[in-house]
């Protein structure tokens, strides 16, 4: 008994802090600008400052920055920085982005390492990366960028100087007019040298993907955070676009708790009936115990009292409360050791005035005449010879 109520108290602490889930904020959508032409900022991604959002809207890296060009911007990580975000598809789980200041070439140049970003690049879209050679070049290599050797980078070039870069690092045709100044490691679909693809590569959106958190709703559902606590995810269902309390699809999680909580409850539950049961069986199996040890034969001559005799004795009911007008009476029957109940039927000795529940004191007075706590004994007893053993006697 004691080991099932353990077992019980045990899985409710390990069990309730995964099954209790309070209300999901609902997070609607957020704009950098005007919801009309913006791109719609929403789970796993948030719009940061200046929103009274909860923080349990957006997933942890996925942070959403609105510039005063009402840019939004998303920092990969803390070495690559920050990136204007274009594009975004919740359904394929997929980002495009580009360079705040539209030059791409100069964020290749620099380390594009993603293992601190929850983003990967899109292998989907890539194939390889195409190592670029970054020249600065002089006035003097315009002819090389005519006959197509060095191809110009715009955004980075000014009046005095020529940013270009070379497709084959090996020709060393500009070495006169231009120096090294790095490399670019450019994401490209194919493994050719095709010049309109290097140029697609270095220009056009970065696309990049995320596989966690892992949604997968449908197109009329929205994802977000299972409990208030935690980073499981789950698809939530909206009846109007304006985001109505959810209704979630409930977790294997919570499906398990419940059941587990169902059967321990009720055999937590039979054990507490149980245990009732035999609490009371075993008071009334003392309190008869109690009887047969107070009302002790003896042997041989005693004085008794017959049935007609000791209906006489006055008896009476107890209320509904149960209690005496004389606060001086014991509320104890000194025979069975019971406390007086309501509605019981007691009798009294009227020689001593003591009282007692019925039939205890009646089982007493057949065996013997004299009062169980004072010992008097009444006018009217029999004397009578004992010869039958104790066990043959009934108290009930």
């Amino acid at each position: 008994m004691a080991t099932l109520s353990i077992s019980f108290l045990f899985s409710m602490v390990l069990l309730l802090p995964h099954s209790t889930r309070s209300t999901t904020p609902v997070c609607d959508k957020r704009y950098c600008g005007s919801p009309d032409r913006e791109l719609p900022i929403e789970f796993p991604f948030q719009l940061i400052e200046g929103n009274n959002q909860s923080n349990r809207c957006g997933y942890p890296g996925f942070d959403v920055l609105c510039n005063d060009r009402k840019q939004k911007l998303l920092k990969l990580s803390q070495e690559i920085g920050e990136f204007v975000v274009n594009y975004i598809s919740l359904e394929k789980q997929r980002i495009w982005i580009n360079d705040p200041d539209a030059c791409l070439p100069r964020r290749l140049m620099q380390n594009m390492n993603l293992n601190d970003s929850p983003f990967r690049w899109d292998k989907d879209s890539y194939d390889n990366f195409e190592k670029l050679t970054i020249l600065n070049c002089t006035k003097l290599a315009a002819k090389l960028i005519v006959e197509g050797i060095l191809y110009p980078i715009p955004c980075l070039s000014n009046n005095n100087h020529s940013i270009t870069y070379a497709l084959n690092s090996s020709l060393d045709s500009w070495k006169s007019s231009c120096n090294e100044i790095g490399f670019a490691l450019v994401p490209v679909k194919d493994h050719s040298k095709d010049s309109s693809i290097i140029e697609e590569g270095l220009y056009s959106d970065i696309m990049l993907q995320w596989n966690t958190p892992l949604c997968e709703c449908e197109a009329d559902q929205r994802c977000g955070f299972l409990t208030d606590t935690g980073l499981t995810v789950t698809c939530y269902n909206f009846t109007s676009p304006g985001g109505s309390p959810p209704i979630s699809r409930p977790g294997p999680r919570r499906v398990i708790f419940f059941l587990v909580w169902g059967i321990t409850g009720f055999l937590f539950f039979f054990y507490w009936i149980v245990l009732s049961v035999f609490r009371r069986r075993r008071h009334s199996q003392q309190r008869w115990t109690n009887i047969e040890s107070n009302i002790r034969e003896p042997p041989g001559v005693v004085v008794v009292l017959d049935g007609s005799r000791i209906e006489q004795y006055p008896k009476f009911q107890l209320n509904e409360s149960g209690q005496f007008n004389d606060s001086s009476i014991d509320k104890v029957c000194s025979i069975c050791l019971g406390e007086y109940q309501p509605m019981e039927t007691l009798r009294s000795m009227p020689q001593c005035n003591h009282y007692f529940h019925v039939h205890c004191i009646d089982a007493w007075l057949k065996m013997n005449a004299t009062c169980p706590l004072c010992r008097n004994e009444p006018e009217g007893s029999v004397l009578v010879t004992s010869s039958l053993p104790p066990s043959t006697y009934s108290f009930t």
